[in-house]
C-alpha cells in the first residue's frame, strides 16, 4: 500500500511524463482512482467477501445531537431516544443490498459496537427479549443515527464511524479529537491494496492516453493546438 502520490508518479511514468509539468491536474488523477477502486472493490465485496481492514477508514469521533423522534425521518418506537451526526458523512461503495458502513460504536475502541441496521428496520426494534435495550445506528441521507429504547444513549456525544469510502480524500474535512489532526493527508496511506492497483491501472492508463490524444483548440483558431506534444487539458476545478 502506497501514498497517493506514489499512485500519481507511476501515472505519470507510464505516460513518459518526467517532470512536473504534467498535463494532468493531480486531482484527475485522484478522481479516475478512486473511480476504478470503487468499481473493483464494489465488484470484490459483492462476492460476500469478509471486506479487509486495509481499505477501510475511520471517522474516530463525529459529534452527535439529539434529535426530536416526531422529526425524524423513519417511524421511531415509542420510548426510544434517537441521536444523529452533526455532519453528512462522505458517501460510501454502495454494495448490491447495502452501504458500506461497517461499523459504528463509541470512540473507545474497545467498546462494544452498535448494531448497524437499514433503516426500514427501525420501527421494530427492542421488541425482543435480549434485544430491548440493543443500540441500533442506520445511515439515511448521508447522516448516521444512533437510535435505541436505552435512555442512557442521550449521554452519547460523539460516535466513531468506520466503512469504504467512496472518495478516501473526502475525510480530509474531519478531525480526529485525540490527535487535532486532520482524517486524511495526501501524505497518509491510500486505502486500497497493491492487487487492486494491478487491477485498475491499466484501464485508468487507456483513459488518460485517450484524452491526451483530443486536441484542445484553446486559442480558436481551428488548429491543433496540441500537435506538437503541448497538449492543454482543463484542469479540474
Amino acid at each position: 500500500m502506497l501514498p497517493l502520490v506514489d499512485y500519481h508518479s507511476q501515472l505519470d511514468e507510464a505516460l513518459n511524463i518526467n517532470n512536473s509539468d504534467s498535463v494532468f491536474a493531480t486531482l484527475y488523477y485522484t478522481d479516475l482512482i478512486n473511480e476504478q477502486r470503487a468499481v473493483a472493490l464494489r465488484n470484490e465485496y459483492n462476492k460476500k467477501r469478509v471486506i479487509d481492514p486495509n481499505v477501510q477508514q475511520t471517522i474516530p469521533c463525529e459529534d452527535l445531537e439529539l434529535v426530536d423522534p416526531h422529526n425524524c425521518c423513519v417511524t421511531v418506537p415509542l420510548g426510544c431516544k434517537i441521536l444523529r451526526t452533526k455532519n453528512k458523512i462522505p458517501n460510501t461503495i454502495e454494495f448490491h443490498h447495502e452501504k458500506a458502513i461497517t461499523s459504528v460504536g463509541p470512540v473507545v475502541m474497545t467498546a462494544k459496537r452498535f448494531t448497524v441496521i437499514d433503516y426500514s428496520r427501525v420501527p421494530y426494534i427492542g421488541e425482543g427479549r435480549t434485544t430491548k435495550n440493543a443500540i441500533y445506528a442506520f445511515l439515511y441521507d448521508n447522516y448516521v443515527y444512533v437510535i435505541s429504547k436505552d435512555t442512557s444513549i442521550s449521554i452519547l456525544k460523539a460516535v466513531a464511524i468506520r466503512g469504504v469510502f467512496e472518495d478516501p480524500t473526502s475525510l480530509s474535512t474531519f478531525i480526529n479529537c485525540a490527535t487535532g489532526h486532520t482524517c486524511w493527508t495526501p501524505d497518509d496511506i491510500y486505502p486500497m491494496n497493491l492487487w487492486t492497483w494491478a487491477y485498475i491501472k491499466e484501464p485508468i492508463v487507456q483513459q488518460l492516453l485517450r484524452k491526451r490524444q483530443i486536441p484542445i483548440d484553446d486559442d480558436n483558431n481551428a488548429n491543433d493546438d496540441g500537435a506538437d506534444g503541448n497538449i492543454s487539458v482543463p484542469q479540474q476545478k
